[in-house]
């Protein structure tokens, strides 16, 4: 359950509920036990039995939780409960681990490591496309979109971006300067026709059913089909996505296998700000890496042209760091989003798990680092 660092790491945990039970998780060799009370815990999180609910179900994580102000640490670090929560989803609803400090290799049909660096077209075999995906959690598809299509997305996009407002809670902005850049918008699809079709495209359907599950557009809820844009030089708020799992703010067993597609509408470079993968991860949990273990992991970053399409299960680990050229003009990719039908049993129109992050600060986005 515990990894090395993990166990090196994590110490006594409790949970605090406002009706006064109170239970620690002490960590053992490579597992926990379980003692009532709090005297023993280095960290003691306090939240009530909903939210303690929601987080057993992983409905909400803990960073949901934090965002929404649902919890408290009256003792301890929030960091201890952020490195808890990978083994606690062993424990609680059997899911695999992921090892950060030793991760698996990520080998092709034959036994041998795959060649994660590899790209495609959508005219290659079907099941070629879908052994890639299954195996490393992402693909790469080249040429998808013609310049005229991507053309008409393009202006699609610099309207949405134009009338977007820092208070409108359909955007993220991030500071440049003095001034205030916008770095996200969501719900383009809702002004804008052309977008909103896109999850119909033949195409694109082809693409959501290499996972072989049954996949629908969700346009209308999840932030729907949004455009995430690298701004070079941008200070706070998430314009540079950290490490992260698209279902990291809770719902991994309603919205999962959830399928991102995100059509490329300019060159992505280390310039400006490049799509990063650690391939096999969608197969398991974890902590999120930290800046000094990704070294060690074999991160693929994704070189993308105008027109090309990338795809990742919403579970894959993966990062967006900033443009390396403060005068590039950064990268665009809109999104669309497929996910299992019983998604649309828990999540209604216009709702998604990121919402939470609009809740403090006026409805401005900000890193977790900020909020503590």
């Amino acid at each position: 359950m515990f990894s090395d660092a993990d166990a090196s790491a994590v110490r006594p945990l409790a949970f605090h509920l406002d009706d006064g039970r109170a239970y620690t998780y002490v960590p053992t060799a490579d597992s926990f036990i379980v003692e009532a009370g709090v005297d023993h815990a280095h960290t003691v999180v306090e939240l009530n039995h909903d939210a303690w609910c929601a987080f057993v179900w992983e409905l909400r994580s803990c960073f949901a939780l934090l965002y929404a102000e649902e919890l408290v640490i009256g003792r301890g670090s929030f960091h201890q409960l952020a490195r808890w929560e990978p083994p606690l989803r062993v424990a609680f609803d059997g899911q695999t681990v992921y090892d950060l400090d030793d991760p698996p290799a990520v080998l092709d049909g034959s036994g041998r490591p795959l060649d994660c660096t590899r790209s495609f077209t959508l005219d290659e075999p079907r099941a070629e496309l879908a052994d890639f995906l299954d195996r490393a959690g992402f693909v790469h598809l080249r040429g998808v979109l013609e310049p005229a299509e991507l053309g008409a997305l393009q202006s699609e996009v610099a309207k949405a971006v134009a009338d977007a407002r820092p208070d409108d809670r359909r955007s993220w902005w991030t500071t440049v300067g003095d001034r205030e850049v916008c770095s996200r918008v969501n719900y383009i699809n809702e002004r804008s026709p052309l977008v909103a079709g896109l999850g119909a495209d033949e195409r694109f359907q082809r693409i959501a059913g290499l996972t072989g599950s049954d996949l629908r557009d969700a346009k209308d809820r999840l932030d729907g089909n949004g455009v995430v844009i690298k701004v070079p030089g941008a200070k706070g708020g998430l314009a540079d996505l950290p490490w992260h799992r698209d279902c990291g703010m809770g719902g991994h067993p309603v919205k999962c296998p959830m399928l991102n597609i995100g059509i490329q509408l300019d060159a992505a470079t280390p310039e400006s700000g490049q799509l990063q993968m650690i391939p096999g991860s969608h197969r398991g949990t974890s902590r999120l890496p930290g800046p000094r273990e990704v070294g060690g992991l074999p991160v693929t970053a994704i070189a993308t042209q105008p027109g090309d399409v990338t795809v990742h299960f919403g579970h894959t680990l993966h990062a967006a760091p900033p443009p390396t050229d403060p005068d590039a003009e950064g990268r665009r990719a809109l999104y669309l989003t497929f996910v299992p039908p019983v998604t649309f049993e828990h999540v209604g129109p216009g709702q998604g798990y990121n919402d939470v992050l609009f809740s403090r600060q006026g409805g401005r986005v900000q890193h977790v680092d900020q909020l503590h």
